[in-house]
């Protein structure tokens, strides 16, 4: 049996072809070139090569060569056409390579192991034709796939005699999906190595200390490849010294790891995704990372959470040391496989004078003017995005603010969970009215600096902020999801506005900013965990849409896919529940801006009488916000004094955050301050007359010197009449002529209702309602 080594001129002449291109959801796979790398007798065995774009034979970069699965007995390259492509799209060259199968050459699994060794040693030989490293060179593959790329670094010999041994064939890191680790009784595949040679080329029975960085992919439900092997297997290899590391994913079965050409509907494109963006943090971990560098969100100027332990992480090369230093700790770690660290300071004090956080590795980075304060994010739709220029009067306090730093966020989208959050801290205060209101009377009462993160984007729903793990929550959300997975077009144009820029058209931002989650992957979830003391929310406009449900959409209101008024209050309790987990923080604060007076109704009726409680107004959508209070450390910021009848956009954003300084007073400063009005507490039949009793009501009164104004009663007939209303110390007395057998109040329960009830901190009192009418 003759074989020979295609040489360089073959390989840049006549051995390169075309391979045969691949749809993938309309889109084509197909390798840039194909080269043969190995000729046994007639059997030529070739490599399927993605390039990245404009590849340039100088770049050296790191190479992945896949090896396919199907039990050493058939198979193609094409299994992993979508794995290289992502890969190529990263900027490393991806190789797909044959080797020989029992069915097309009658070849046995120890042919394979030594075509596979052939491969790796074929790249590395003309790693300056192919532009690659040939000391970065990954070896991969699923299933008996992934046995032949374990084997080329663990087992020795069955190496190709006709071969310049003196290239060595072994890789400098593995990534395995669902490997064939075990070739015994306990594993698989021992029919066809046989009983006599069961160990030969079983990776797992040769490990021993020096072996390659490894990163191994397994499905715990495999019913073809037992997980227990590869739980063997990474005990095993970290027990003698080498770096390796176990992902498991939980009732998947044999394959799960493959894409959408290969599994075609079975596959789930979110644990692809993840697969991917793991596999390719792993190679940067070994090859391209080499200094030490912390997240985005660790930069000069910034504020670090006083009161409670910090989280510091960043990027390194996989296995180096690292760390962090500042205001007298110094604290250690090794980044993993990954070139993931993480390091957390004990407690914080409050110091507005600045100091310098001190990362240290094989480098030294410096991230300088950093001071220790309260620290909030504030997001949201419009209104928390106008700027502090639209509001004069808040305008105004910018020259006289003292120590508060802001971290903006960049507006972006991505449809997946980004890793890196897209923004920078500043000296300066936050371009959010809101939020540098809340800051500046926050840092007043408080007397510490205040760091605020601003993530905000107009018109934009609560789905839009979702992490994809509520589907599990809610079934509307998932079928949301399912819907924008499935739509191609959407996320095809969806990528070609994102690779705009800042030069997309105001028509595209729209676009962007009405789609469900991506707003969330882009610009919340790189946020977590960093310390913060709270969150300030405030948006709903965009879900007060509809009344209740989710509206059929069309071509002409696409973007009205959001949950009504009545099931919001769910979702957003829901949602609240999400991001303390993401933040790892059950007692993480969440302050609501409840939405403010405003005129218009719903898409069924929008034109309403504003003081109408039984119109379909926004009413039901501070209702709904109210639920949010059943859960422990929430507040709801009471605006039903504000607003305007025609504006959605209201300019009177001082109060709000004063209103929110005082509640974040109270309840995290421990400030003994009057921080909101009165609440309802309970409702007395008397005499036919309703009687209301409130907390918070030291010093009821009414702004005006008037009557309290914005009630409203009825009897079973459910037909509303005003009431006349008088205040006796801390109660309101309720009666009205119209109703004879009064039952049910609503006060303040319209689009923007009339109010002059307050206490003796002039807060407004809360809207309720009494009666339970859908």
């Amino acid at each position: 049996m003759k074989t020979f080594l295609v040489t360089a001129l073959l390989f840049i002449s006549s051995m390169v072809s075309h391979a045969e291109s691949i749809g993938v959801n309309n889109n084509i796979i197909a390798p840039d070139t194909t080269t043969v790398f190995k000729t046994i007798d007639d059997t030529k065995l070739s490599l399927h090569i993605f390039n990245p774009k404009g590849h340039q034979i100088t770049d050296q970069v790191p190479v992945i060569v896949f090896f396919f699965g199907g039990g050493w007995a058939g198979g193609t390259p094409k299994q992993f056409y979508e794995q290289s492509r992502y890969f190529a799209e990263q900027g490393v060259v991806a190789i797909s390579a044959e080797y020989r199968v029992n069915k097309v050459h009658g070849s046995t699994p120890f042919d394979a192991v030594t075509d596979a060794k052939s491969a790796i040693r074929w790249v590395r030989e003309h790693a300056s034709e192919l532009g690659v490293n040939p000391n970065e060179i990954i070896a991969s593959g699923g299933s008996a796939g992934g046995h032949v790329a374990a084997c080329t670094a663990i087992i020795e010999g069955y190496e190709d005699a006709n071969e310049d041994l003196s290239v060595s064939s072994k890789p400098n890191a593995m990534i395995l999906y669902n490997p064939v680790l075990d070739t015994t009784e306990k594993g698989y595949g021992l029919d066809k190595v046989g009983e006599a040679h069961k160990t030969d080329i079983s990776p797992i029975h040769h490990i021993k200390k020096g072996l390659v960085p490894t990163l191994v992919f397994h499905g715990m439900a495999d019913h073809t490849v037992p997980f227990e092997n590869a739980e063997r297997f990474n005990r095993v290899m970290n027990e003698a010294g080498n770096r390796c590391r176990l992902e498991s994913y939980k009732g998947k079965d044999h394959g799960f790891f493959n894409g959408f050409y290969f599994r075609g509907n079975k596959a789930d494109k979110t644990v692809y995704a993840d697969l991917m963006e793991k596999s390719y943090a792993f190679l940067k971990a070994q090859f391209i990372n080499t200094d030490v560098k912390p997240s985005n969100i660790f930069s000069d100027h910034m504020v670090l959470q006083r009161g409670m332990q910090v989280q510091v992480w960043g990027t390194a090369k996989a296995g180096q040391d690292v760390s962090v230093s500042f205001a007298g700790q110094s604290k250690s770690t090794t980044a993993d496989v990954y070139g993931a660290w993480r390091i957390e300071l004990d407690t914080l004090q409050a110091s507005k004078i600045s100091q310098d956080l001190i990362l240290k590795g094989d480098n030294n980075v410096v991230v300088s003017d950093v001071l220790v304060g309260e620290v909030w994010i504030c997001s949201g739709q419009s209104n928390m995005a106008m700027r502090v220029k639209a509001v004069p009067d808040i305008e105004a306090l910018v020259p006289k603010a003292k120590h508060i730093r802001s971290f903006e966020v960049n507006r972006t989208v991505s449809l997946k969970e980004e890793a890196e959050v897209n923004g920078t801290w500043s000296a300066q205060t936050p371009n959010s009215a809101v939020a540098f209101a809340f800051a500046y009377y926050l840092e007043a009462v408080g007397d510490v600096p205040v760091g605020i993160l601003h993530a905000s984007w107009g018109s934009s729903s609560i789905e839009a902020w979702m992490p994809r793990d509520m589907t599990q929550d809610f079934e509307y959300y998932k079928t949301i999801m399912k819907d924008f997975d499935a739509d191609t077009l959407t996320q095809n144009r969806l990528k070609s506005i994102i690779a705009k820029g800042k030069s997309r058209t105001n028509k595209e931002d729209v676009y962007l900013r009405r789609q469900p989650n991506i707003l969330y992957n882009g610009m919340m979830k790189p946020l977590a965990p960093f310390a913060v003391r709270g969150l300030v929310w405030y948006q709903g406009e965009r879900n007060t849409r509809y009344i209740s449900g989710v509206p059929e959409v069309t071509e002409a209101n696409w973007f009205h896919k959001v949950s009504g008024m009545k099931e919001y209050g769910e979702v957003f309790s829901g949602w609240v529940k999400q991001y303390r987990k993401v933040w790892h923080k059950d007692d993480m604060r969440f302050m609501v801006v409840m939405l403010p007076g405003y005129g218009k109704g719903t898409e069924k009726t929008p034109d309403i009488d504003p003081n109408d409680p039984a119109a379909e107004s926004w009413a039901w959508m501070r209702e709904s916000q109210l639920q949010v209070l059943n859960l422990p450390k929430t507040s709801m910021i009471n605006t039903i004094d504000l607003g305007d009848v025609k504006d959605i956009h209201p300019k009177d954003k001082l109060p709000i955050g004063k209103r929110l300084a005082l509640v974040a007073a109270k309840e995290t400063l421990g400030k003994d301050v009057t921080a909101q009005g009165p609440k309802m507490k309970t409702v007395e039949i008397k005499n036919r007359k309703l009687i209301v009793t409130y907390k918070n009501a030291e010093g009821l009164k009414t702004l005006d010197g008037e009557s309290p104004t914005g009630f409203w009663l009825a009897d079973d007939t459910m037909q509303w009449k005003p009431a006349q209303a008088k205040i006796k110390g801390e109660t309101i007395v309720l009666s009205a002529k119209a109703v004879k057998k009064p039952l049910f109040i609503r006060y303040a329960f319209s689009g923007k209702p009339d109010v002059n009830l307050v206490n003796g901190a002039d807060l407004p009192a809360y809207p309720f309602r009494t009666d339970h009418e859908d």
